[in-house]
């Protein structure tokens, strides 16, 4: 049987050990990954700890760390087209409008686990998931260049012009992959500052092996960028009033990390945004499943010592995905990294997850913002930089396929990253059942004859 917070006897001190240091490494890809959501790092910090305190409650695996990554924040700001809607209408606005989506993608996980679709999700065609994985991995890499690369990331916008294509510039994913590709082939605009903090980030991340390398190489880099009075993009202050702060007031004070209620989200704009009822239906189902793959794929590497209940782990990522709606925040998912740090301590329960949360929420309190203020966003995007480069370098899950398979894979892989991660997956799943129902017909017609 899988050991859920309630079996007290399986508590143990490595539990507190690993939940405060899984949450204090974290703070940097808190802070990067809100960034790749288009928010400011810190509500990075404020709402991370909400999802895990729910997910904790629900899960069964004691390892199992689950938050905003850089897969669901690029996926929801892909589908959400967030940088446009952020230049136009703000922050403010636009952290209404993805915490929308959160808590729509929370509520769908909630009826598909209800209905026991977390079991469908293990039988998700191995091609698809392999290309969708490399390109998700590129265009994490395209979202991330134009901060590595430039002091400031819209320079890259003002300097690379877009072909048209039917009369209009390219769009979406496409228009992402061409700006990579034309950052690496021109080296002569990068700037030499941004590319010192994000040589020495992906050295330091990449080469180094402790789990406390990410905080390292953060504050090195903050250190240096406060030393030399960096000009170029930094994390900054966060918005005023985005801070916790302790009132004495206890309704208040354990409130504070509420941006927006369910019942005062902008549900019909977000609606609109998607392109009405039925592709918001589907943008939210379609989500909800591709972000418990990462839950199954954390559990292959760590499984629940008592084995895992779908259903429950999925209804856990759909709770924590409104907690972090109710912040102003992206979609969470199950996060490897994390999740093998806290296996690595030992965790022995879930109570891991919530001592993480409630570490993580005391790091949103003011002083936390002063220290990170100085940090460059070169350093931030280095970090998702150094968790995604393998993937692209080497797709080994991909290179081991052959045949219609390999086909499928390779275009699941470009449709994923030419276009967004939802629609990605969804060409990559009609693809492959293409392939296998021309496979059954030759065989078919084989015997026949």
């Amino acid at each position: 049987m899988p050991l859920f917070i309630t079996d007290w006897k399986a508590w143990s001190t490595k539990d507190v050990v690993a939940g405060i240091t899984v949450a204090v490494t974290s703070l940097p890809q808190y802070i990067a990954y809100a960034e790749l959501a288009q928010l400011s790092g810190f509500r990075g910090i404020v709402a991370s700890g909400p999802p895990l305190i729910a997910f904790a409650f629900l899960t069964g695996n004691p390892c199992l760390n689950i938050g905003v990554t850089s897969i669901t924040a690029l996926m929801a700001t892909a589908d959400l087209k967030g940088a446009e809607y952020r230049e136009a209408f703000g922050e403010a606005a636009w952290s209404q409008i993805l915490g929308t989506y959160s808590m729509m993608i929370g509520a769908a996980s909630i009826v598909l686990a209800v209905l026991g679709a977390g079991r469908l999700v293990k039988h998700i065609p191995a091609p698809v998931k392999a290309g969708w994985k490399l390109g998700f991995a590129l265009a994490a890499c395209a979202a991330q260049t134009p901060s590595s690369a430039f002091q400031h990331a819209k320079q890259l916008k003002k300097i690379c012009v877009l072909p048209i294509v039917n009369g209009q510039p390219l769009k979406s994913g496409a228009a992402n992959m061409y700006r990579l590709v034309w950052t690496l082939t021109h080296p002569m605009h990068w700037d030499a500052e941004a590319i010192l903090f994000s040589a020495m980030t992906l050295f330091i991340v990449m080469h180094f092996k402790s789990p406390l390398k990410v905080i390292a190489a953060t504050a090195v880099g903050a250190g240096v960028s406060y030393v030399r009075q960096y000009q170029g993009d930094v994390v900054g202050l966060p918005p005023p009033g985005s801070e916790l702060h302790i009132t004495g007031n206890l309704q208040a004070d354990l409130t504070s990390w509420v941006h927006q209620w369910p019942w005062e989200m902008p549900i019909d704009a977000t609606v609109a945004r998607l392109g009405g009822w039925p592709m918001a239906i589907l943008s939210a189902v379609a989500f909800a499943f591709v972000d418990y793959l990462a839950i199954i794929s954390v559990e292959a590497e760590r499984p629940a010592p008592g084995g895992s209940r779908p259903s429950r782990e999925m209804a856990g990522q759909g709770f924590a995905c409104i907690a972090s709606g109710m912040g102003g925040s992206a979609p969470v998912g199950g996060s490897l990294t994390r999740s093998m740090l806290a296996g690595m301590i030992g965790a022995s329960s879930p109570m891991m997850g919530l001592v993480c949360g409630f570490v993580t929420m005391c790091l949103g309190f003011p002083f936390i913002a002063t220290l990170l203020e100085p940090t460059p966003k070169a350093v931030l995007s280095s970090t998702v930089l150094a968790a995604v480069l393998p993937a692209v370098v080497a797709p080994k899950d991909l290179l081991r396929l052959k045949g219609s398979d390999a086909l499928a894979g390779w275009i699941s892989a470009a449709a994923t990253c030419m276009t967004d991660p939802t629609k990605g997956f969804g060409i990559g799943c009609a693809t492959y059942f293409l392939f296998y129902g021309m496979r059954r017909a030759g065989k078919t017609s084989a015997t026949t004859k």
